[in-house]
């Protein structure tokens, strides 16, 4: 049996990747036989950090010599244009940083216009300069997230009205369409803390893992189960998620994903979102080969 594998691509818009070569390049993973293509979200990039990245040091090491990436739901939407099978996500879009009616809107957009297969991963992010540059407070941006998630879920409701009060979200009734494909579009919860296991059993429809041990993931599933039960909600209604950025660019390098996956899903993670980040020079072969390995 296949693993369900989704993949996160890098869509810088520059050099060698700008022009078409993101719709060609989701068309090759539509193609592969990938499951989804997920994609990933700052505004603004720094040439130095004073906060420190979270995870792992070889996305640390991306993120610092990163200008910028593609405007995530600009580019979902055209994804939703080019292909006809593939899940798009978000993988993570920084919530508390936007305007909540206007990323709702955006988001039903593209949920129609891909006829049901955006996942929206959501996260409260971690620089708070990119916080300061959109003159957006880096406190309390967990409680703004709830909030904002709280507003945009009943936004998308089959209500012709929507009405909500809230700390930071507050508006009086009024249409906002168009709305989502399904009657509950999946957010997908990304982070690790006790924060993000509240956030799921309140708001979600699944985690955005990234960079975890085996250990940890069986960790964070138990609590997370027994939140749930605590809850009256079944894990059956969850999609667990975990990224995996490879190592290297060598076929030993995919090898190890291909063992790390395997044992992800043993213990209960539904999807593996992978991260290969192949070069340009040979990037069809190359990803070929890398699905080869991973047993796609």
């Amino acid at each position: 049996m296949k693993p369900k594998l989704g993949i996160s691509e890098l869509f810088p818009g520059t050099g060698a990747r700008s022009g078409r070569w993101s719709v060609d390049a989701v068309q090759l993973i539509e193609e592969i036989g990938y499951g989804s293509v997920w994609l990933p979200e700052h505004v603004v990039f720094f040439p130095t950090y004073t906060s420190q990245y979270p995870y792992e040091s070889g996305g640390a090491q991306e993120v610092h010599k990163t200008l910028g990436v593609h405007d995530p739901l600009v580019l979902a939407g055209t994804i939703a244009g080019v292909t006809s099978t593939l899940r798009i996500g978000t993988y993570v879009f920084v919530v508390p940083q936007r305007n909540p009616i206007i990323t709702a809107r955006q988001v039903a957009s593209i949920d129609q216009l891909s006829e049901g297969r955006f996942e929206f991963g959501v996260g409260v992010g971690w620089s708070e300069q990119e916080y300061t540059a959109l003159d957006v407070p880096f406190e309390k941006r967990g409680d703004r997230m709830n909030d904002y998630l709280a507003a945009m879920r009943e936004l998308w409701s089959d209500d012709e009205i929507s009405e909500y009060r809230g700390e930071y979200v507050d508006f009086e009734p009024l249409h906002c369409y168009p709305k989502p494909a399904r009657s509950r579009l999946p957010i997908i919860v990304g982070g690790n803390s006790r924060a993000t296991l509240e956030r799921i059993v309140a708001f979600g429809d699944g985690w955005a893992g990234y960079s975890r041990t085996h250990e940890d993931i069986k960790v964070f599933i138990d609590k997370l189960e027994g939140l749930m039960t605590a809850a009256g909600r079944e894990m059956s209604e969850l999609s667990l998620k975990v990224g995996r950025r490879s190592k290297g660019a060598t076929e030993k390098d995919w090898e190890d994903d291909r063992a790390y996956i395997e044992e992800a899903l043993r213990l209960g993670i539904d999807e593996v979102v992978v991260s290969p980040r192949i070069g340009d020079e040979n990037y069809e072969k190359d990803m070929r080969r890398y699905a080869e390995i991973v047993g796609l």
